[in-house]
Order: C-alpha cells, then sequence, then structure tokens
C-alpha cells in the first residue's frame, strides 16, 4: 500500500547508524530503502501488532518515494563499535533474551513459520536494537531491521546474538563469550516451557559466521561491497577462526 505524503509532512532527519540502509526519520515515521521481502516483513509486523509482542515498529506500508514506512520507535541505539559496557550487561542480555523468546512464541504455529519452528529475525545485534533506560540500567526493548526475517529454528537467533554481544578475536576471552551464550539460553529458556538444544549452539554461531563473511566477500551488491571494502568480511572471517580455536574453553563456560 503506497501512502501519499501530506502537504506539511516534516522535514526529513537522517538517521545514525545505517551502513546498509538508508534511514531518515519523518515525524512519527522511519523511511526506509525496502527489503527485498517486503511483503513477508509487512506481514511479520502487522502480526507482531496484533497479538501485542511490543518488539517491532509498526509497518505502514510504502511511501511514495518507494520507501519502506514505519512507526518511529524512541530510545537509542548502540550503533557505535565501542560503546557504554551497559548495554552488554546481564540485565540486557536477560531482557534480550526474553524479547527473542517473545517473537519466536508469537510466531510459533503460525502461517507465517510454515513447517518451521518459528520466524527468527535472522539479523539480531546491537545496532538493530532499541534500548531505553531502566532502574537496571538501559534494556532492550524493540528490534529493528527486519530485512532477514524468516522461518527458522529457536537456537538460530539465540546464537546470532551470542557472538554479537560478546567480544570476539584477538584479546576476547572466549569464556565471557560462554558465560553469556549461558545467560541467554537460560533466560530464553526461563522464559517459557522448552529447552534450547544449547550443544548445538556453537555450531550455529560458527556457521552463521561464515555465511557472514562469505556473503560479504562474494556479494556484488552496493551495501556488501562496503562492508567487504571496510574489512568487515576479512575481521569476520578471523572470528570464525578464532573460535574453533577457543571452542573448548567457551563451551565449558556454555554448559549449564
Amino acid at each position: 500500500m503506497t501512502v501519499p505524503e501530506p502537504t506539511d509532512s516534516p522535514a526529513e532527519e537522517p538517521l545514525a547508524g545505517g551502513f546498509v540502509a538508508d534511514v531518515v526519520r519523518v515525524g512519527d515515521t522511519v523511511r526506509r530503502t525496502p527489503p527485498a521481502n517486503l511483503d513477508f516483513v509487512g506481514a511479520l509486523l502487522h502480526h507482531l501488532a496484533g497479538v501485542g509482542a511490543d518488539l517491532a515498529p509498526r509497518h505502514l506500508g510504502v511511501d511514495a518515494r518507494g520507501r519502506q514506512m514505519l512507526g518511529y520507535v524512541a530510545g537509542r541505539v548502540p550503533w557505535r563499535d565501542s560503546e557504554d559496557p551497559a548495554f552488554f550487561a546481564d540485565a540486557a542480555l536477560v531482557r534480550l533474551a526474553e524479547l527473542i523468546r517473545r517473537l519466536h512464541d508469537a510466531c510459533a504455529g503460525t502461517d507465517l513459520a510454515g513447517d518451521a519452528e518459528t520466524v527468527c529475525h535472522r539479523d539480531l545485534s546491537p545496532k538493530n536494537t532499541v534500548y531505553r533506560d531502566f532502574p537496571a540500567g538501559p534494556l532492550p526493548v524493540a528490534f529493528l531491521d527486519w530485512d532477514l526475517a524468516a522461518p527458522g529454528r529457536r537456537i538460530e537467533d539465540v546464537a546470532f546474538a551470542g557472538w554479537h554481544w560478546a567480544p570476539l578475536g584477538d584479546g576476547a576471552d572466549p569464556a565471557e563469550l560462554g558465560r553469556r551464550c549461558r545467560v541467554l539460553c537460560d533466560a530464553y529458556d526461563a522464559a517459557g516451557p522448552g529447552l534450547l538444544p544449547r550443544g548445538e549452539l556453537t555450531d550455529v554461531m560458527l556457521r552463521q559466521i561464515e555465511s557472514t563473511w562469505r556473503t560479504i566477500d562474494t556479494s556484488t551488491d552496493p551495501a556488501m561491497r562496503r562492508l567487504r571494502k571496510a574489512g568487515i568480511g576479512a575481521l569476520i572471517a578471523h572470528w570464525q577462526d578464532w573460535l574453533k580455536t577457543n571452542r573448548p574453553v567457551a563451551e565449558a563456560a556454555l554448559a549449564p
């Protein structure tokens, strides 16, 4: 659905942090490059709003310039490479896991999930997460950038969050990676019935890390070329080698 612009439409305000899509704020809406699976994303966001999941922006259609229109979600997004450690504290990890669980439970058994366990976001990172301040510190309240959302397994989103909310590579502590993954898994399991197959978590992370750097290094998409030029593909490939080497330490810390 294309939404016409009012004659007194507010000025556009570029939003910081976008590296793949161009994103601007217009009043209480956000306009961004539409995803390839716009119909699926629109249906998913409508579903989440309809069941009161309260973890994603509202889908408002497409504007006159062909951009995806979303409701603006107030809060802070830790999009910089170096951010306040409070964004990665245990309280934030617990709330993150609870949001992921809420997403998965809201989509399990729906037509959107099809024969899969649920629908996964597939790109959970601090840069795609809105935080707000609470007495316990900054906590996640919503996820942005649903471009890669698709049917999948619950463990996939938890694994993806695991290697995005922990340091990896030279100088990082693999035991801390495992500990943070344990916090995520424990909080996810505590939020509803059924347990994650956490014994698969490291394998899932390694597949995701490899898929990410290979996509960056081989894609002809302009956004992927920008990431490649910035050295992101090579960095993530190094993370894969690091995790393979340090896997026993990480898994020992992950064990319940």
